[in-house]
């Protein structure tokens, strides 16, 4: 026979708690999903020529680069491509602080009107736990191509960006590191996998924390029925 008598507030919160972690847990494990059916998906490559670049509607994006483990901001430069806009992630900023908008000029090679090749990518939509941005700083901690343009005021805004190849220190060109598919995310889908494992492992330790503390203070018990009595 089992007599349970939860306790209120710890149950409320142990549901919450529990819910928020599932969640977590099966949004890692979807990361994986799809990371893993895309991982042989080519990385799309396309060249445009005959663009306009848009000084005052430079975007950054924070990243963290995959060959040198840099963090820094990524410059988005919007150009006018025909009837479209489409950014360009151009050049990187290896600092923390944030890039002051009015000192980042376009780089060289947009200004001077060479034709910009590199990959062709779809962002994916923003996680959940994703910081918010600061768009009077012009600051995104995500690719939010829609929100951006907005933002620099802009209409057409392509649902694309190019990856185009960066400056090195050198002066030579270097490959993009973010120019990943799919969404130029530097996490491998192993990492997620391990992010889901970690958080479903947390939820099966609120939920042993939980009943191991009721049954501590006597509201959880577990007795065997009373035998039936002899006629």
């Amino acid at each position: 026979m089992i007599r349970f008598r939860p306790l209120l507030v710890m149950t409320i919160f142990s549901v919450v708690a529990l819910a928020v972690l599932i969640a977590l847990g099966r949004w890692q494990w979807e990361r994986y999903d799809e990371k893993t059916a895309a991982a042989e998906e080519p990385v799309a490559e396309m060249t445009i020529e005959n663009y306009q670049p848009i000084q005052d509607a430079i975007q950054f994006v924070h990243g963290v680069r995959t060959d040198t483990r840099e963090q820094g901001w990524r410059v988005f430069v919007p150009v006018v491509f025909g009837d479209t806009i489409v950014f360009v992630d151009s050049d990187f900023i290896p600092e923390i602080a944030p890039p002051n908008p009015d000192e980042v000029r376009v780089p060289a090679l947009l200004r001077g009107g060479a034709p910009i090749r590199g990959a062709s990518i779809r962002p994916e939509p923003p996680a959940p736990l994703t910081l918010a941005p600061r768009p009077l700083q012009r600051l995104w901690f995500a690719v939010d191509l829609g929100a951006m343009g907005r933002n620099g005021g802009l209409e057409n805004v392509a649902d694309y960006y190019i990856a185009s190849s960066y400056v090195g220190a050198d002066g030579r060109a270097v490959a993009n590191p973010f120019a990943l598919a799919p969404g130029a995310d530097v996490l491998p889908p192993a990492r997620h996998l391990g992010y889901a494992i970690t958080w479903y492992g947390l939820a099966l330790v609120l939920i042993a924390i939980y009943f191991a503390y009721h049954i501590s203070v006597g509201r959880l018990s577990f007795r065997r029925p009373a035998p039936p009595e002899q006629g």
